[in-house]
């Protein structure tokens, strides 16, 4: 690289269940800006989709060299919870904190359980009766556009950005994968990806 500093990556963090299709977009945005990504998962070991693909990650958490790092994107998943009530998994989010962070339906709820969304709205593929019932605070929710609220008044943009973190629905998936590719200086060309 001519003695230039490598460029910073974004990690990309799968886990079982995870959605594809809601971070595919995002990762080819990505690649057509030349933006390397690490994939990670708890354990250096096949990781099935929502889809039933099997990705086998680049490394583990406990693999993660922050400092090679300048953003992160969650994905979606089938069900969040085993990766939620994982400590080391809330450890490495943390990490993260400050930089561009993109999370897509119940990505959300691993920043929330991190304690990173105190005083930002956040959208998450959720509803908030569940989310009280794992008892998360009426305060940790007070600015959650959860999914019964989506339905009724769905956000225009399809996509929340609050300082560094973009979360989505599920079906605001486009907008929301060229909203974090903005955060990250990338110009984006939405037409190819018809928006």
């Amino acid at each position: 690289m001519n003695g230039s500093e490598p460029r910073k990556r974004t990690a990309v963090l799968i886990y079982p269940g995870f959605c594809n299709f809601e971070i595919a977009p995002a990762l080819e945005m990505l690649a057509l800006a030349g933006k390397p990504i690490t994939v990670f998962a708890r354990r250096k070991a096949l990781v099935k989709s929502e889809e039933g693909l099997s990705v086998m990650p680049d490394k583990s958490i406990e693999e993660l060299d922050i400092a090679q790092f300048d953003s992160l994107l969650l994905p979606g998943a089938e069900d969040i919870r085993e990766a939620v009530e994982d400590e080391a998994v809330l450890d490495f989010v943390r990490k993260f904190d400050g930089m561009p962070i993109g999370a897509i339906s119940v990505g959300p709820v691993l920043l929330l359980k991190a304690g990173m969304l105190a005083g930002k709205p956040f959208m998450a593929g959720v509803d908030a009766r569940g989310l009280a019932e794992e008892g998360f605070t009426r305060e940790e929710l007070a600015l959650l556009h959860d999914w019964p609220a989506n339905l009724r008044d769905p956000i225009p943009a399809g996509f929340l950005r609050s300082g560094n973190i973009v979360t989505a629905m599920c079906s605001g998936f486009l907008p929301w994968a060229m909203e974090f590719g903005e955060m990250l200086g990338i110009e984006t060309n939405r037409k190819t990806f018809g928006l």
